[in-house]
């Protein structure tokens, strides 16, 4: 509508408007799309971007459902760069804690556990599950993909639990059987206190991430553990509340990429393995 045109032109006068994504999708002299719109388009979104051969930025989930998920896959081409935004990955704790998971500061990770939990009004299409929301979708997808990165592994078998109170999904306890035998669980909520932890237990010691305490903890001793990234990041955290880096991380990767740099990112088979979780633990405790 010419309302919402005129909104964005005040939000930011110096980008160029278009009615909807095909407009801009006929554009010739676009190269790349990033594509956050609310969860139940980004399928849609995607596979429009990927048939006419652009690089692609896609907010997670890569899908509301299992087979949109699949057709997003589909359509994408070896040629292009296609990237699912688990920022997460870039977060400095988080990419510390893999750092020492490879270098074997706790020995082989037998087990892992997270939350995250975000309340609060949500968006209504957050609180909707036909329209791409509930806490698994939202917040869920985030863990099940960092859970598979940071284990080298991928989920063989999930056990999960739902409650709904405000909104389709407000809270959901999951359990994931790898495939090399170890488990992980997970609870994440939009009615509990705020939250985002990790923890991963070794054979000789156990990381714990808080991100909002901004600390990372190996056998309880954080000096062991400090980096330039994770110092730079605690002191701008501390004089910018709310402060957080990942995303602009994760989006420079991606025209880093773009423009031919070989760079780690994740990958829309990694958004449809997390999407899966989600399918997964959604039909468990439907069953439960």
């Amino acid at each position: 509508s010419q309302t919402a045109r005129d909104r964005a032109r005040r939000l930011a006068p110096q980008a160029l408007v278009f009615a909807d994504a095909d407009e801009l999708l006929a554009r010739p002299d676009v190269d790349a799309v990033v594509i956050t719109a609310p969860s139940g388009l980004h399928a849609s979104l995607a596979i429009a971007t990927l048939e006419t051969q652009r690089h692609l930025f896609l907010e997670k989930p890569i899908a509301s459902t299992l087979e949109e998920g699949r057709r997003v896959l589909a359509a994408s081409r070896g040629d292009r760069v296609a990237v699912v935004g688990f920022n997460w990955r870039f977060q400095p704790l988080v990419a510390r804690a893999r750092e020492l998971v490879l270098a074997g500061a706790i020995g082989e990770v037998r087990a892992m556990s997270t939350a995250f939990c975000e309340p609060g009004l949500q968006p209504g299409w957050k609180r909707a599950r036909a329209e791409g929301g509930g806490v698994l979708l939202d917040l869920g997808s985030h863990h099940f993909d960092l859970i598979q990165w940071l284990l080298a592994a991928q989920v063989e078998r999930v056990e999960a639990s739902l409650r709904s109170e405000e909104s389709d999904q407000d809270s959901a306890s999951v359990r994931l059987l790898l495939d090399d035998g170890r488990v992980a669980s997970s609870f994440f909520s939009f009615r509990a206190a705020r939250a985002h932890s990790l923890e991963l237990f070794g054979e000789r010691g156990v990381i714990r991430i808080d991100r909002y305490a901004r600390t990372l903890s190996l056998h309880g001793r954080r000096a062991r553990v400090a980096t330039p990234s994770v110092l730079a990041w605690r002191a701008r955290a501390f004089v910018q509340r709310g402060s957080e880096p990942s995303w602009t991380l994760l989006l420079q990767g991606f025209v880093d990429a773009v423009r031919g740099a070989e760079v780690e990112l994740p990958t829309l088979a990694d958004g449809l393995r997390s999407l899966e979780v989600v399918s997964a633990a959604e039909h468990a405790a439907a069953s439960s």
